[in-house]
This record gives C-alpha cells, sequence and structure tokens, in this order.
C-alpha cells in the first residue's frame, strides 16, 4: 500500500516529468523557427548544358528567399533567390499551393508546439483541473503539433517530387541553358521540421508514461474496497 509520503514523492516526480516536456516543446519551437529563418529547405548543383565541364552552379533556398552562385569558367557570381517574387512572376517555378500548405502548417505547428509548453509549466506549477490544461489538454496541443509538422513534410515533399528536382532555377537561368535536373536534395531547413515532428512524438510518449500511473491509483483503492467488503462479510 502506498502511503502520504509516496504519493507525495510520485506527485513531485510527475511534476518533474511534465515540466521535462516543457523544454522538449521548447526544443520543437526553435526547430520550427529555425526552418522559417533559415534558406535551405532545397538545394541543388547546377551546371549548363553546352558546356558542363567548364560550368558550376550551387542554389539554395528557403520559403521565403535565397542564394544562387553560378560560374562559367570566370569566376563565381552571387545571386538573391527571392521566393516570393518568382512564385508570382514564375509559376512554374513550384506549385504555390504547396508552398503556402507548407508554410502555414509550419506556422500551426510552431502554434501548437508554443501551447504545449505553456500548459507544460501551468501543469507543472498549478493543479490544473480542466482538461485542457491537464493531460488531455497536453496530449491535445503535442498530437495537433505532430500533425501540423507531418502535413507540412508531406507537401514539400510533394513539391520536391512535382517541380524541385527537375529545376530550382528561374526561367532566365534555364533560357540561358542552365539546368539542375535530378541534382537538387532536401536541405536542413526541412530537416527541422522532420526533427520538430520527433521531438512533439516524444512528448506524447512521456505524457503518456506519466499518466499510465494514473490509472494504477484507480484500480488499487477498487480491490482494497472489494477485499474489505469479503472481510467485513466473514
Amino acid at each position: 500500500m502506498r502511503t502520504e509520503c509516496d504519493d507525495l514523492i510520485m506527485n513531485r516526480a510527475k511534476r518533474a516529468a511534465i515540466f521535462v516536456t516543457f523544454f522538449i516543446a521548447c526544443a520543437s519551437v526553435a526547430l520550427l523557427v529555425a526552418s522559417l529563418g533559415t534558406k535551405h529547405w532545397a538545394q541543388a548543383r547546377a551546371k549548363r548544358i553546352k558546356n558542363p565541364a567548364e560550368s558550376q552552379g550551387k542554389i539554395h533556398f528557403g520559403l521565403f528567399g535565397g542564394k544562387k552562385e553560378l560560374n562559367v569558367a570566370y569566376g563565381w557570381r552571387t545571386y538573391d533567390i527571392d521566393v516570393i517574387d518568382l512564385l508570382k512572376h514564375e509559376p512554374e517555378f513550384l506549385s504555390f499551393e504547396l508552398w503556402l500548405g507548407t508554410l502555414i502548417f509550419v506556422c500551426m505547428g510552431l502554434l501548437f508546439s508554443s501551447l504545449s509548453g505553456l500548459f507544460a509549466v501551468i501543469n507543472t506549477v498549478t493543479a490544473a483541473s480542466r482538461r485542457l490544461t491537464k493531460f488531455t489538454g497536453l496530449y491535445l496541443w503535442n498530437f495537433l503539433s505532430v500533425l501540423c509538422d507531418v502535413i507540412a513534410i508531406c507537401f514539400w515533399t510533394a513539391q520536391f517530387f512535382m517541380n524541385i528536382q527537375y529545376s530550382v532555377l528561374s526561367r532566365e537561368d534555364r533560357d540561358n541553358e542552365w539546368t539542375s535536373e535530378n541534382m537538387a536534395e532536401l536541405g536542413y531547413s526541412f530537416w527541422f521540421v522532420v526533427g520538430a515532428a520527433g521531438t512533439s512524438f516524444v512528448n506524447i510518449i512521456v505524457i503518456f508514461i506519466v499518466n499510465m500511473d494514473k490509472d494504477v491509483e484507480t484500480i488499487i483503492p477498487v480491490l482494497e474496497e472489494k477485499t474489505n467488503g469479503v472481510v467485513m462479510l466473514y
């Protein structure tokens, strides 16, 4: 049987575990902010079709901007990439719908990860009783965060296979016989979102483990009550 001291220790351990989920949620937030702020959602090499041995190109861009470096045996020349401008004037560059979907769901994942961290603190410092601030809420915020991150990952993966793997170059560069076909790959900004989804999923596992003891606590009193009833019957 548990003593009052055991229950106190167990309660403190639960609060400590829930507080750990705050730091994990912060890691998820940091990864999503980094994914939005960095310019490596896609990266690729490039070359000119008519003189591939004498030409080199390096391109990388994020959801808003990027950079390309081209060299045709005269030295490297660097140009900025305005993704939004290309979406507006060169719709074949990227699918606007997939780009917008990626952006929206990364931002939603960021919102739910922030809520997860906020309510982890609330659960740690107060005796929360409402569903959205107790374990149910922690499950909800983390599940929604994982869901949004996974949808964003799916949108950008579709973008990659539909557009990016064939070309990451502007219309002007393609007219100058530059190509990046089959030389592109997903950049580290994209993998930040994958990492954020993983950290939110870890939070769900931690909350599940912490909440398991609750079921044990509810079973023990029932067993004790039945045992006492049998004793009194005799």
